[in-house]
């Protein structure tokens, strides 16, 4: 049977590719979109988060970031994993209205990047821009046979999991599956891909935390059932609390996944998950699927780029099974 080794949760905030010295600058670019927003505002007051952007805190919270992803590569690495199964979210990349799935498998033979141009993306982003996309065209090899198992498995334990192995003309590989090869992995050969798209985004059947749990431990037991001698590892990929940061949700989080909660987990506030904190989601489910899989935090790095309490929540979280 296969055997599910670890994996990691990261997050993959532009900002982990943009020099401290222009964080300020993509927080002010997007200070008229955030009054537009359903999302909490911060609690923590304007003089307080000043001192969140002085140069030396920006520089010092950048630096551990890197360290931080460099330490969750070499993690992952460790496993030697001969598969990733990656749960991101796609943000109207592969899917638009025309169909979103609350949850989707791709199991055909590759994927492609359909890189949008780097003017497709604010300037704040540019040097974030190549850790998204290539320039041309960019297949990923994925996993036929596991991604249909998975899909199968999860149909038997009743989940009415969507399923495609054509990728929608025009439209690319989201850039939670690209991060992880371009940036977490970059330089290293690529690992075969099995993508795993969850809504987590756009309403209205965007899955509760308490069905995010019900998925990871669906896939654990696909896993496990796979007739197969591969190594197999999860990654969560996206938040943690974003555009505007809640380090108390957010550490909620991670003591649950430490402590293997999936009951804390299950009740996380939802009304906390939306815009890009609704990315939790992947790390809900990847958590629930490591059962008897330790765990650990890495860091946690609250990356602040406005005083209206904007940024991201940086998690690393890594978990390895006893050898």
């Amino acid at each position: 049977m296969a055997l599910l080794v670890g994996g990691v949760a990261v997050s993959h905030s532009p900002q982990l590719s943009i020099e401290p010295g222009g964080w300020r600058a993509h927080g002010d670019l997007e200070q008229p979109r955030l009054a537009e927003l359903d999302v909490i505002p911060s609690s923590r007051e304007v003089d307080d988060l000043e001192t969140e952007l002085v140069p030396p805190v920006l520089a010092a919270r950048y630096e551990a970031c890197q360290h931080a992803l460099e330490e969750s590569r070499d993690a992952l690495l460790a496993l030697r994993p001969d598969v990733l199964v990656v749960i991101g979210d796609d943000q109207r990349e592969l899917f638009l209205d025309d169909i979103m799935p609350a949850m989707a498998i791709f199991w055909g033979a590759s994927l492609d990047d359909r890189p949008p141009g780097a003017e497709s993306y604010p300037p704040t982003m540019e040097s974030a821009y190549r850790y998204y996309h290539a320039d041309d065209t960019d297949t990923y090899v994925t996993h036929p046979e596991l991604g249909r198992h998975l899909v199968e498995s999860l149909i038997e334990d009743e989940f009415d999991v969507g399923q495609f192995t054509e990728q929608p003309q025009d439209r690319s590989l989201g850039h939670a599956f690209t991060f992880v090869y371009r940036r977490l992995l970059e330089g290293h050969p690529r690992i075969p891909l099995v993508p795993i798209m969850l809504n987590t985004y756009y309403p209205p059947n965007q899955p509760t935390p308490r069905r995010c749990v019900g998925l990871g431990r669906g896939l654990r037991s696909a896993i496990d059932s796979w007739d197969s001698d591969l190594r197999v590892a999860l990654i969560a990929s996206g938040g943690m609390t974003h555009p505007i940061i809640d380090e108390e949700l957010d550490r909620r989080v991670l003591r649950a996944l430490e402590r293997q909660d999936d009951d804390d987990l299950a009740a996380l506030p939802y009304a906390g998950l939306t815009e890009g904190s609704s990315e939790l989601r992947n790390w809900v489910a990847v958590g629930a699927a490591m059962k008897d899989i330790p765990g650990k935090v890495v860091d946690y790095v609250p990356a602040y780029r406005s005083t209206a309490g904007s940024g991201c929540g940086m998690g690393f979280f890594t978990w390895a099974r006893p050898e």
